[in-house]
């Protein structure tokens, strides 16, 4: 138990030194509700639970997530979204008397007026908890709510404000503390458990692959009905009478998000990067189904046709997912579960892909050294070059557009016709230039819709009409405190931009702009993909996957 209780403490310091990376602080947009915004992040590592009247809630790696336990449904996580000042939830409470939710985190502890429109924060320094130490459990009596921090201190604070009351020098017996990390647990070997898991006598959970975990938490009703999480897998409900479980996997495997991409009713997602938080060690493709609220994992470790963790882009066409990531292109025929990767071996240009753009008949890949298109259904794999001397290029983004196929590259815009399949090339005002000049600028972006496609340029935004075949600049909507232009889409009356800035929604007609970050309810600052979904759109940040109701409030 006491070296459970090190590593435990081990962890909680390890993320309480983790800081924003965006500290600036950015009014809002509006007020909204509390469920206009919501994101999803790695909840697999559950730290606590507490029983409500009607919910359980479950404290994660990546928010609170409520369970109703008479429906059996999972309801959507409470994370920085919704106003909370963290997500990797230490400890979580439900205080019967007067129906608040606690959360204790690496910045202090947070709390839900069931009346209240977002969450409120307490910091570390309001409740005298130096930088050093974390909050491991919450509890409560008739008067306060209590803490324990790392250090076996434990201090009360208000019911209703969270006001510092003070310190105890021992553990009341009359506070009751909510299920927590540090608690034993029972011998569950003789429990059934859902595949592809199993319970071993060591009492270890272990999948096909004989990688193995171990139940973080535990709690049983009066009724007992079980309730609890597996370190590193997820969440679980179960019933001690009949000793068995389910085991629920909730949000992406990383929370760094720049590919995605819809298919029916699936979100597939992609990471760009390494974690630094070596805790959450899985990668790969993460699906999300909208209709059931399951996950699904497709792991690089467990796949040798999707070689690497680093996922450029995601594209979904005649029941393929097609993956760019810098070890080649990896397609999966979902329907069959087969997967088939090609690399320079094949013809592509590199083996690292940027961009993918879907067409019935083609695919177009972009790729660091050049471009490829891929005939379908044979998947013979042809080089394109856009100039006379088969100059090597860089191909940031392609996009099919009803005649056009447009590639945004490090020499400026170029075109192909797919009629007569002429190549053209324009400066960055529009203007045609020869197809082998030099152009001291990169399109890195482009969206498209039935009547305009938009570019991303220095400096701004370029559009082209198809009905008038001609360009024209877009006023100065975007700041100068923006970078970079990571992505946009767009529908028929909206632009929306991720950028390193949050993210921009653009009114087409007269180019009115507002300005998302965190603030708002995005959980990242670094937007790296935008995805419109109907009456709602994605955003694939460096911290999370989030949801936006854009249309309660766009015209």
């Amino acid at each position: 138990m006491r070296n459970l209780y090190t590593v435990v403490i081990s962890l909680l310091l390890f993320f309480s030194g983790q800081t924003s990376a965006y500290d600036e602080f950015t009014a809002p947009v509006r007020i909204y509700n509390l469920d206009d915004w919501i994101s999803y992040k790695n909840c697999n590592y559950p730290t606590s639970l507490s029983d409500g009247y009607e919910y359980i809630y479950y404290g994660t790696s990546g928010g609170v997530i409520p369970y109703h336990k008479y429906g059996r449904y999972w309801e959507e996580p409470y994370t920085s979204s919704d106003g909370m000042a963290d997500d990797f939830v230490t400890a979580v409470l439900f205080d019967p008397s007067t129906n608040y939710i606690w959360a204790a985190h690496s910045s202090g502890v947070s709390y839900l007026n069931p009346s209240a429109e977002k969450w409120e924060n307490i910091s570390n320094d309001q409740i005298h908890i130096p930088d050093t130490e974390s909050i491991i459990r919450l509890g409560t009596d008739n008067s306060y709510i209590w803490l324990q921090t790392s250090n076996g201190e434990i201090i009360s604070i208000s019911k209703t404000m969270g006001f510092y009351s003070g310190f105890s020098n021992g553990q009341s017996d009359l506070i009751e503390w909510a299920p927590s990390r540090i608690d034993p647990l029972p011998s569950l070997h003789k429990f059934a458990i859902n595949q592809p898991y199993r319970f071993e006598a060591d009492g270890l959970i272990y999948d096909d692959d004989f990688r193995e975990y171990s139940v973080s938490v535990l709690f049983s009703d009066f009724n007992l009905d079980l309730y609890g999480g597996v370190w590193g897998l997820g969440l679980f409900e179960g019933d001690m009478n009949v000793k068995n479980m389910t085991v629920y996997s909730k949000g992406p495997m990383r929370n760094s998000i720049n590919a995605l991409t819809i298919s029916e009713d699936r979100l597939w997602i992609g990471s760009g990067s390494k974690n630094v938080q070596e805790l959450f060690n899985r990668s790969g493709i993460s699906v999300y189904d909208l209709d059931n609220d399951s996950w699904e994992y497709f792991e690089t470790e467990l796949i040798p046709e999707l070689a690497s963790e680093i996922v450029n882009d995601i594209a979904y066409n005649n029941k393929r997912l097609w993956v760019g990531t810098d070890q080649g292109l990896s397609i999966y025929n979902y329907h069959k579960n087969y997967w088939k990767r090609y690399s320079m071996t094949k013809g592509l240009q590199d083996e690292i892909v940027w961009t993918i753009a879907l067409e019935d008949t083609f695919a177009w890949i972009g790729t660091p050294l050049g471009l490829n298109k891929i005939k379908l259904p044979s998947f013979a794999i042809k080089r394109v070059y856009l100039t006379r001397d088969r100059q090597k290029m860089k191909i940031y983004k392609v996009l099919c557009s009803k005649d056009i196929i447009w590639i945004g590259t490090d020499n400026g815009l170029y075109s192909i016709d797919k009629l007569t399949h002429n190549v053209e090339h324009y400066d960055m005002f529009g203007e045609k230039i020869d197809i082998d000049e030099a152009v001291a600028s990169n399109v890195n972006s482009i969206a498209s819709n039935d009547s305009v496609t938009i570019f991303s340029r220095y400096g701004g935004l370029l559009m082209y009409h198809h009905a008038k075949k001609s360009f024209t600049s877009i006023p100065q909507v975007i700041p100068a405190t923006v970078s970079y232009i990571f992505d946009m889409t767009v529908d028929k009356k909206y632009l929306w931009v991720g950028t390193d800035n949050g993210a921009f929604l653009v009114r087409i007609d007269d180019f009115y702009t507002e300005h998302y970050t965190m603030s708002d309810g995005l959980a990242g600052n670094y937007v790296y993909k935008v995805l419109i979904d109907g009456e709602q759109v994605w955003f694939g940040t460096d911290n999370g996957l989030t949801k936006y109701q854009w249309r309660r409030y766009a015209n």
